[in-house]
């Protein structure tokens, strides 16, 4: 903020001009201040790059205690704005699950789909910071959030301060953390900080928006949900599948395959090569199994025990005929018996059979000797209990871009304290 005269020629009376107003009562809090403060968290330059620019542009920079004392002014307008939102989208998932099943009362616990993941601010297992989200499946909004730290920067501060006097330090210490200000809120392993995210948010559902996160979309791999798996008791919480990790296990089954599978084949030619299990032809396998799953799924909130089986068996039915339409067989009406038919139908000979056309063509089929060598792998991807874990068609996607959006604000190349992340 400058504060500018401005003089008369002809009386020489002069004025005083701000070029900011004043957003408090009492100080000297300016509103171009606040809004630099706010673009420096929204941009992820904090103070350095604040200081940075206003030193090109020739422009006095707040001190750093003034910095700061903006940033803990804005950080609790923003954590009381998202509080809100977060109640207003489980108000809406509310409403939406309601509006699909009219014998719930308007009281009553519900249940609901969510999607859970976890990101770190340091790749590897060395992060000191965590963040975890849980977003509605249904809505898309994210119903709550939680962040996890190991480290306390005025902590490390007073630590260093305190060097060789520990009892000193353990009083303070004390004194910190019983005002709330200090940020370690975990002790663990950083790759321990999703599950125990995991447990505080499923905890809190039922006090903050009186719904059970029953389902619950996660990376295989996650060790999340048998941290919560019995969170509600009797109700038993359900692992769904991300559609998108499934569907990269066909890629991940078919290059195994070809890697175990040495020397050459029934047919005397190796598994490779042109016209084989190329990596063209794994790709095209992987998008044609993920499409499987992802055109037979179901996208009613409570879906019936009846409409989970019917839908399994269309995905598996399609799974299958995956296979056979892209193995060629002496026999056309055979190879192409499991496609859907019709003249919108996905396969081009069903198409051709259908409008009386030529349009298919058989050159891009493998060899014989594929049908009998994939069985194996396309039963085990079209299995019952796995299919479904995917009915929902449900991803992980809202909260890979949750998580790029902290990071964009957050860099991960500086560090930031767990209440600016």
């Amino acid at each position: 903020m400058s504060n500018l005269s401005l003089t008369c020629n002809a009386c020489e009376k002069s004025s005083q001009l701000l070029t900011s107003t004043n957003i408090t009562n009492r100080g000297k809090s300016y509103d171009v201040n606040r809004r630099a403060v706010y673009h420096s968290l929204e941009s992820g330059i904090g103070y350095d790059g604040l200081a940075s620019f206003c030193g090109v542009m020739n422009m006095p920079c707040l001190s750093t205690r003034a910095y700061y004392q903006q940033v803990d002014k804005i950080l609790e307008v923003l954590e009381d704005e998202a509080k809100e939102q977060l109640t207003k989208a489980g108000q809406r998932l509310r409403e939406l699950i309601l509006q699909e099943n009219d014998g719930l009362g308007s009281t009553e616990t519900l249940d609901a789909a969510v999607s859970f993941d976890g990101t770190w601010a340091k790749r590897g297992f060395t992060s000191l910071t965590g963040v975890v989200f849980v977003i509605s499946v249904d809505t898309g909004e994210v119903l709550d959030y939680h962040v996890l730290s190991k480290a306390c920067q005025k902590c490390a501060h007073k630590k260093t301060q305190c060097e060789g006097n520990d009892d000193s330090f353990e009083e303070w210490r004390r004194e910190h953390i019983a005002s709330g200000e200090c940020d370690i809120n975990f002790t663990g392993s950083s790759p321990a900080m999703e599950a125990e995210g995991a447990v505080v948010l499923w905890n809190r559902s039922v006090e903050l928006h009186n719904i059970r996160y029953k389902w619950m979309v996660s990376d295989g791999d996650s060790k999340a949900f048998n941290a919560v798996e019995n969170a509600y008791g009797d109700c038993k919480v359900i692992k769904l599948d991300c559609v998108g990790h499934v569907q990269k296990r066909m890629g991940k089954h078919l290059l195994n395959l070809k890697s175990r599978t040495k020397g050459k084949l029934e047919d005397g030619k190796p598994i490779g090569g042109h016209g084989k299990l190329t990596e063209s032809k794994i790709k095209q396998l992987q998008k044609y199994y993920g499409l499987a799953i992802r055109q037979n799924t179901l996208s009613k909130v409570n879906p019936s025990d009846r409409e989970v089986d019917v839908t399994v068996y269309a995905m598996k039915k399609n799974i299958i005929a995956i296979l056979n339409h892209s193995v060629k067989s002496g026999d056309a009406a055979k190879q192409h018996r499991f496609c859907a038919p019709g003249e919108s139908s996905w396969c081009k000979w069903q198409q051709d059979l259908a409008t009386g056309t030529s349009t298919y063509k058989a050159g891009d089929c493998l060899p014989e000797v594929f049908l009998e060598l994939l069985r194996p792998t396309f039963m085990t991807l079209s299995d019952t209990k796995l299919l479904e874990r995917c009915v929902r068609g449900t991803t992980q996607n809202p909260n890979e871009c949750i998580n790029s959006m902290v990071w964009v604000r957050c860099p991960k190349h500086k560090h930031h304290g767990a209440k600016v992340i």
